[in-house]
């Protein structure tokens, strides 16, 4: 079974509230107004660790971990993967599409409440966040009014959404923020999102920012989504900024040298040997890999030494739990160097293959096994030394990347796994 995907956008509302309610205090309003002017362009490191689940019995369905650097950069959000040398607005579309995902958890509420056109408050009583007490405030925005929008397969919709704030009365800051999405059209359920806030240095100064996202969604089957994300490694922004996290397993960083640009032909068989192990609980999306030629290549006039460095990413680390426990590696190459010389590199993966054992069944009507056979160079529980090597090739993967499943309750692909590509 494949879980439910829904991608929520939130986008920054322009509206005005038309009737008024019990105000939010002005001293409120203000601190958090001179917080978002005086804010400067900054990028943090996003941790996504996505889960699906029953709702009714809390099976764990499936779950996998992101890493992605995103910017608030003029009052919009926007994403690249960590290192990355520019952004890109269609990331978050390229993620695996499964459970849920979405825009507007770094910084887009923050400054839809406290903006120029943000809404009137009720005051709610008390609230209590990590043992602090503080005071609660309602909101509402109608449809007519939103721009929270929710995509689900085909379909998207502009969403009516309530929530409340709770507000620390000393310090005059928001401590949480609670949003609800009403009239969820299927095969969304229900939509919730909690924002947690605190003072993040950035530059020279502190400023009150988001410290951890939990976006939920619910679909109408009884799966339930959830995402939780922690910011950190947060800085100010400028055009060099990167954000590499800490692993000594990170891909090797490309020359910054003069290098010559080398055109890589279509057709092109490559044996790779993978040079970071990736591991299922401590490897994310998004983290970089790297792989070595392990025979030279002299075909269509191009010539490519053994030992030429590979590098590129994973896009998708994902385990499965129902019917039966599995992962989906998909990783991705994107450019190719040695000595002085660099080449684009866009190839899918063609091999080796897991090759299915045929047996035959009582009645005499032959067989083929089932791909639980450990690959060479993977680690999961119960594996063999006798085991057949190959990987269980997802075809349908796309092109310039490579994607195979792996059966087991762990996930550990050591260095030196061995695997065959071909130039696109």
């Amino acid at each position: 079974m494949r879980p439910a995907f829904v991608f929520l956008v939130l986008s920054i509302p322009v509206w005005a509230w038309q009737e008024p309610q019990v105000a939010l205090s002005s001293q409120v309003r203000q601190r958090m107004a001179a917080n978002l002017a005086s804010l400067p362009n900054y990028t943090c490191l996003e941790t996504i660790e996505r889960t699906v689940r029953r709702q009714a019995t809390k099976k764990l369905l499936f779950r996998d971990r992101i890493h992605v650097e995103v910017a608030f950069l003029d009052a919009n959000e926007t994403f690249s993967w960590p290192g990355a040398a520019s952004f890109d607005p269609d990331l978050l579309q390229k993620i695996p599409q499964v459970g849920a995902s979405g825009a507007g958890g770094f910084g887009g509420w923050t400054r839809s409440l406290f903006g120029p056109s943000a809404p009137n408050f009720a005051d709610a009583g008390e609230c209590v966040v990590d043992s602090r007490r503080g005071s609660r405030y309602n909101f509402s925005v109608p449809a007519s009014s939103s721009t929270y929008s929710v995509k689900a397969g085909s379909g998207d919709a502009m969403l009516p959404y309530m929530g409340s704030l709770c507000v620390d009365p000393d310090a005059l800051e928001i401590m949480q923020l609670e949003i609800r999405a009403g009239q969820v059209p299927p095969p969304v359920a229900a939509i919730a999102e909690t924002i947690h806030y605190g003072r993040t240095r950035i530059g020279g100064a502190d400023f009150l920012l988001p410290q951890d996202h939990e976006l939920s969604v619910t679909d109408v089957e009884g799966n339930e989504n959830r995402n939780f994300t922690r910011f950190t490694a947060c800085r100010e922004f400028t055009s060099e900024s990167t954000i590499a996290f800490d692993t000594e397993h990170a891909a090797a960083p490309v020359p910054q040298t003069k290098t010559e640009e080398l055109q890589i032909p279509g057709g092109i068989s490559l044996d790779l040997q993978l040079e970071t192990p990736i591991a299922f609980e401590e490897s994310a999306v998004g983290d970089p890999i790297a792989a070595r030629l392990t025979r030279a290549i002299k075909s269509s006039g191009v010539s490519i030494p053994k030992g030429a460095l590979v590098s590129g990413r994973i896009l998708g680390l994902g385990q499965y739990l129902e019917p039966e426990r599995y992962f989906v590696v998909s990783l991705e190459f994107s450019s190719l160097t040695f000595g002085g010389t660099r080449g684009m590199f866009r190839a899918r993966l063609v091999g080796p293959r897991l090759q299915a054992e045929k047996r035959l069944d009582a009645s005499g009507m032959a067989i083929e096994s089932d791909m639980s056979t450990p690959v060479s160079g993977i680690s999961t529980p119960g594996s063999s030394a006798s085991a057949r090597s190959g990987l269980d090739i997802v075809d349908d993967s796309a092109s310039g990347s490579g994607s195979f499943r792996v059966r087991g309750g762990n996930l550990r692909l050591r260095r030196g796994l061995r695997m065959v590509w071909e130039t696109r």
